[in-house]
C-alpha cells in the first residue's frame, strides 16, 4: 500500500495519520481493518455489527472501540459516534454526548458530521468505501469527523462541517483537512443520474472519467471533497490526502463494493 499519510503499528493495531494533521498537533487516526478482536468477515478492528445477514457482537464492536480509544488514552465513554444515515447533517457536540453510541443510546437521528471544542471528546465515523474527513483548526483548538459517501459530498456535507466551526469561531483559512482512505477513481464506477447530481453543483467535469461501459463515470470521490473544502474557504496547503483504495487494498481495508453487506466497517477518529 502506498500512501502518502503515515503508517503507524502499535501491537496488532495498524493505522494512518495525516502528516499535515500530526504537523499541527491534531490528536487522530484513521483505522485499519488490522487489529481488533472481530471474526470472520468482521476479521480485525470492526466498528459496526453489520447490516448482512451475519453480524458482529456488541461485545466485540465494543471493544475495537475500546481499544482505540486506549490510543488516545481515553476509555470508552469518551468516544461520541455519529449515526449515519448518508445525509448532510452535521452538529456540534459537547460534555452531554460523551459515550453516544458507546456507554450511552446512539442518537435518534441521521448524524454524517460532528463537530466539537471540548477536550477529549473523541468524535467517530465510519467508512467502509466512503470518505472519512477529518478537520482541525489549531488556533481555535476545534475539529470535527466527517462521513461522505456520493450523498453526503452532493450534499455539501463538508460545508455543513465548515460552518459548524465557523459558528465556534474558527477562520475557513485556519482550518486544516485530512481526506481518509476511500473507494478511488479507479474503482468508483457510478451512473448517468450521479453524474446530473454533481452537475447541480457547478462544474466536477474533473472527478469524473467515462467508463468503458456506456453510460458509466468513475468518480474521484476524494477530488469532489477537496473542491467543495476549496469553495469553503480552505487553503490548497491545508487539505491532505490519503490516496488509497478501500477497494484496492483488502489486506488493510474493508470495502463495500468488494465484500458488499457480509463485511466490517473502519472508523476514523480526531479529539482536542
Amino acid at each position: 500500500m502506498t500512501t502518502r499519510f503515515r503508517l503507524h503499528r502499535k501491537g496488532d493495531a495498524v493505522y494512518l495519520t495525516s502528516p499535515l494533521l500530526d504537523e499541527a498537533g491534531a490528536k487522530h487516526f484513521f483505522a485499519t481493518r488490522k487489529g481488533g478482536v472481530s471474526k470472520g468477515v468482521f476479521g480485525g478492528w470492526n466498528f459496526a455489527s453489520g447490516v448482512g445477514k451475519t453480524t458482529d457482537t456488541e461485545e466485540n464492536v465494543l471493544e475495537n472501540y475500546r481499544r482505540a480509544a486506549e490510543l488516545f488514552g481515553l476509555s470508552l465513554s469518551d468516544i461520541c459516534r455519529s449515526y449515519q444515515a448518508h445525509t448532510a447533517k452535521c452538529i456540534t457536540v459537547d460534555d452531554t454526548h460523551r459515550g453516544v453510541g458507546t456507554t450511552k443510546p446512539k442518537f435518534d437521528f441521521g448524524v454524517d458530521g460532528l463537530v466539537s471544542k471540548t477536550k477529549d471528546l473523541l468524535l467517530s465515523v465510519r467508512t467502509a468505501d466512503c470518505v472519512p474527513i477529518l478537520l482541525f483548526d489549531p488556533q481555535k483548538q476545534v475539529c470535527a469527523a466527517i462521513h461522505a459517501g456520493w450523498r453526503g459530498t452532493v450534499g455539501n456535507i463538508v460545508a455543513a462541517g465548515v460552518q459548524d466551526m465557523t459558528s465556534q469561531g474558527c477562520e475557513p483559512g485556519e482550518i486544516l483537512a485530512a481526506i481518509g482512505p476511500c473507494i478511488g477513481a479507479c474503482c468508483y464506477q457510478v451512473g448517468g443520474e450521479v453524474y446530473q447530481a454533481f452537475s447541480r453543483l457547478g462544474d466536477f467535469s474533473s472527478c469524473f472519467t467515462p467508463d468503458a461501459e456506456a453510460g458509466k463515470y468513475l468518480l474521484d470521490l476524494t477530488s469532489a471533497n477537496r473542491l467543495l473544502l476549496l469553495r469553503t474557504g480552505l487553503t490548497e496547503d491545508h487539505i491532505d490526502e490519503a490516496r488509497v483504495c478501500t477497494q484496492c487494498h483488502g489486506e488493510y481495508f474493508f470495502s463495500h463494493r468488494r465484500m458488499g453487506a457480509e463485511r466490517g466497517t473502519m472508523s476514523a477518529f480526531i479529539t482536542v
